[in-house]
């Protein structure tokens, strides 16, 4: 039996960290691969190097550290976890990055940052508007993933004055700026760059608004799950079973296990998925793909709990 391992981090502990804790249990019994997963929260970099190779390194924004992976004139940066007090920081390193002439880059957002509709980062690179950074990234090809769809957070007026003496959630705070900006017409909205842009575009938010600019210059937008998971689908065909480890589940699957379970369905492979704290109804199963769901939450809900609630697991499917 080959079965496929893969882990996201959980809480502060790196894929690695999982995958050690639950590859004991597997190895006994099957033949595993063992692969990290990054859903772009805060390590894209280090797991697309193990997927595909390329030299880490760091880029000192302002005293900011801001990971990224090079492979080539193939430029990688991860601003999900590194982001200053606005998007000013990562101004500094596409203007680092930009010297080294790239042929493409791929830009991790953050989801939930306070919003400057990128301004910052304008300022940084010397631009006035979003024209200026049309003609900085001229011959680049610019892919900006993030860990999900954001729309614009509270920008504007009330929902911004809300979300700030927190008597709205950011979620709440969001969903009424889409709200107004849907019902006003589009000479009312008030924006920092020109043309016809979609306050309302599921790509816009993130980043605080950055995904705005990038929008205007025409770049791609992708989710890192996605980015990721598709590395691994000659691994998926290969396997008898993929094992999906991660941490909390809450409303949303992660994006990376969406896509395994896609790919895994196309070929009759089942897929488990072994969580932290979070729900996931048994009924809930055939509709994402999966075939079996656990949780190691009352083992402990830590890394200790995982590797002991992975023995059992190991024991009912390996064959």
């Amino acid at each position: 039996m080959r079965v496929l391992l893969t882990a996201t981090r959980i809480e502060t502990a790196p894929a690695g960290v999982a995958l050690e804790a639950a590859l004991p249990a597997w190895r006994e019994r099957a033949e595993v691969k063992a692969v990290p997963m990054s859903d772009g929260e805060g390590d894209l970099c280090d797991v697309l190097a193990e997927l595909r190779g390329g030299e880490l390194g760091v880029v000192d924004a302002g005293g900011v550290p801001v990971p990224v992976l090079t492979q080539g004139y193939r430029w990688t940066i991860d601003a999900s976890h590194s982001w200053g007090e606005d998007s000013s920081t990562l101004g500094h390193v596409l203007a680092s990055v930009l010297a080294e002439k790239p042929s493409s880059i791929t830009i991790n957002l953050p989801c939930r940052v306070h919003p400057d509709l990128g301004r910052g980062m304008l300022d940084a690179l010397d631009v006035d508007d979003a024209s200026g950074l049309a003609e900085l990234l001229a011959g680049t090809d610019v892919l900006v993933t993030s860990s999900s769809e954001q729309p614009l957070l509270g920008v504007n007026g009330l929902p911004r004055w809300l979300d700030r003496r927190g008597l709205l959630s950011p979620l709440e705070a969001q969903e009424l700026e889409r709200h107004l900006g849907a019902n006003l017409p589009s000479p009312v909205r008030r924006s920092l760059l020109s043309g016809g842009l979609d306050a309302r575009s599921p790509t816009s938010g993130i980043g605080g608004g950055v995904g705005l600019l990038f929008e205007a210059v025409g770049a791609r937008f992708a989710w890192a799950g996605d980015l990721v998971a598709r590395k691994l689908s000659g691994e998926i065909e290969r396997s008898d079973l993929v094992v999906f480890v991660t941490g909390e589940i809450g409303l949303d699957l992660p994006r990376s296990l969406f896509v395994l379970a896609q790919v895994a369905e196309e070929h009759a492979i089942p897929v488990l998925v072994v969580y932290g704290s979070g729900r996931l109804q048994r009924h809930e199963l055939a509709r994402f793909g999966l075939s079996g769901s656990y949780s190691y939450e009352p083992d402990g809900g830590d890394i200790s709990g995982l590797r002991h609630a992975m023995a059992t697991i190991a024991q009912t499917w390996a064959r």
